[in-house]
């Protein structure tokens, strides 16, 4: 029996083999211009109606008194693509755009490529930290508009975790330094980004989506960037207190986080998560953490971006799909995706091929 996608999403997470494997998928601009324009398409939408992408994000405006006529961007992933809040801001200076608390990125000239070039808490004086007004008017309204639009698809909205918004406050190599030996600021920093973080989730959920993305890379192709019981000490409880928040309602919780951060996935499900991304094939291997987890825990993404969509051919695509499903999907607990956000030097070709078997098959 054909599903619609939020059922098929369902089954999936509960360890039900759906009619077929769901999809997934980030764009940038470029990519999703280049896929409308082969499919003859004017509207985003279309082209994820065409490859059968089955969930839908959603993200709250900023607050009114950030500035409501201000110009927002989504830096590097597609409007449709778009979950996290951290990625709107409002120009500052040329090609310069800062989010609400005051984080800034720089674009190069044509948008390209981008980095962070102002972090508020660098010299770790917590006075300069600014907490936007989460309860301000009008935040949740495209929110709403989207999942009444989207009723049968699977819906997200993204969260930063304290670990992502703290580096992203302090800068990153100052605040894993500041993890060893400036802890009273860290503590006092995780507790209102948890808080934070808490009422976000809170808010989120009681409009109704499926599922919260907490987003924040912890690990490199190699390692975590910190120690396994670093983590657990200092980052663990406050995920836990995010997810225990909402505990008892009908939302999903999904972490994104690069690199092979095996040894903490037993603590993950232990606190309550229920899917992982990307499960990156370059540094660990989907089909082991099937084998170990996967009758607790749904495998998202495992397509390799920086091999196989970067330098195979869509027959090497299909061949990947294909072995995903056969050893990691075989009772449900898989939902295909491509590891990261689909970018410009990407064939086209491989991307409806993968779309084209995965939604066929």
């Amino acid at each position: 029996m054909k599903l619609n996608s939020k059922d098929r999403v369902k089954n999936a997470i509960d360890h039900i083999k759906p009619d077929r494997t769901p999809l997934d998928g980030w764009f940038t601009n470029t990519v999703m211009d280049k896929l409308k324009s082969r499919f003859g398409f004017t509207d985003d939408e279309d082209v994820l109606e065409r490859l059968g992408i089955d969930f839908r994000p959603v993200v709250m405006e900023p607050a009114r008194e950030f500035g409501s006529d201000s110009k927002w961007m989504d830096f590097i992933i597609n409007k449709s693509s778009f979950s996290v809040s951290d990625y709107i801001g409002k120009p500052v200076g040329e090609n310069v755009y800062e989010d609400e608390w005051k984080v800034q990125i720089k674009l190069n000239q044509d948008a390209t490529n981008w980095g962070y070039s102002y972090h508020p808490l660098n010299d770790l004086d917590l006075n300069k930290l600014k907490v936007p007004n989460i309860s301000s008017p009008g935040r949740m309204d495209r929110v709403k508009e989207r999942i009444e639009k989207f009723q049968d698809k699977f819906i997200y909205a993204g969260v930063s975790t304290s670990f992502r918004r703290g580096w992203l406050l302090t800068g990153f190599s100052k605040f894993l330094e500041a993890l060893l030996i400036e802890r009273g600021y860290i503590d006092k920093l995780l507790e209102s980004l948890v808080e934070f973080e808490i009422e976000e989730v809170k808010i989120y959920t009681d409009a109704g989506v499926d599922m919260i993305e907490l987003l924040g890379d912890l690990g490199s192709e190699i390692s975590l960037f910190l120690s396994p019981a670093l983590w657990r000490e200092i980052f663990k409880p406050g995920m836990k207190a995010v997810i225990d928040s909402v505990k008892g309602k009908n939302v999903k919780f999904f972490l994104h986080t690069d690199g092979n951060i095996q040894e903490i996935i037993p603590d993950l499900i232990e606190i309550g998560l229920n899917i992982l991304n990307p499960i990156q094939p370059e540094c660990i291997d989907p089909v082991e953490i099937k084998k170990l987890f996967g009758d607790k825990l749904t495998l998202h993404g495992s397509m390799s971006l920086q091999k196989t969509f970067s330098f195979g051919k869509p027959e090497d695509v299909v061949k990947e799909a294909r072995d995903r499903i056969e050893k990691c999907g075989y009772n449900g607990g898989l939902i295909l995706a491509p590891s990261n956000a689909l970018i410009e030097n990407i064939p086209i070709d491989n991307i409806i091929a993968f779309y084209d078997y995965v939604r066929q098959s």
